[in-house]
């Protein structure tokens, strides 16, 4: 019985990707913000990757330590996307409009939703950098199933 429930519970959850990155006293800042994702609950925190050390892309600034995390939750994207932002702003996460390549004390990002691929909002999913960048690519082939 438990296992048909699990299989059942599994088949309404959606499961995702998040890259994790920091580079504004990374190892304090991921932490907290792994600390907070346990704690949420907006979402199961499944599988943590290892870390991998980055250099910036696209601006000056001290190396990014990154990880990927593979969730599961019940939400819609765009709930989870809110969710990732509040996590994000508790971490002491300031955004510039005007430029988004800037240090950051973290960064979440979904990088995969399902096996959807498309646009959802202004998220074009699976996120088109992933085979890119080193960063997210050897994370991510770690936690994904």
């Amino acid at each position: 019985m438990w296992v048909s429930l699990l299989s059942a519970l599994q088949k309404i959850m959606n499961r995702f990707y998040v890259l994790v990155g920091s580079n504004i006293d990374p190892q304090k800042n991921v932490k907290k913000g792994l600390q907070y994702l346990e704690k949420s609950n907006a979402l199961i925190l499944e599988e943590v990757s290892s870390e991998f050390i980055s250099k910036p892309v696209g601006m000056e600034g001290s190396n990014f330590l990154n990880l990927v995390l593979r969730c599961s939750t019940n939400l819609e994207f765009l709930d989870m996307v809110g969710n990732l932002k509040e996590i994000e702003t508790l971490c002491g996460r300031k955004r510039d409009p005007d430029n988004k390549f800037t240090s950051r004390t973290l960064d979440l990002d979904i990088i995969c939703w399902n096996e959807f691929e498309g646009m959802i909002g202004s998220y074009k999913l699976p996120d088109p950098d992933i085979e890119k960048y080193d960063y997210i690519k050897v994370p991510l082939s770690e936690v994904k199933i």
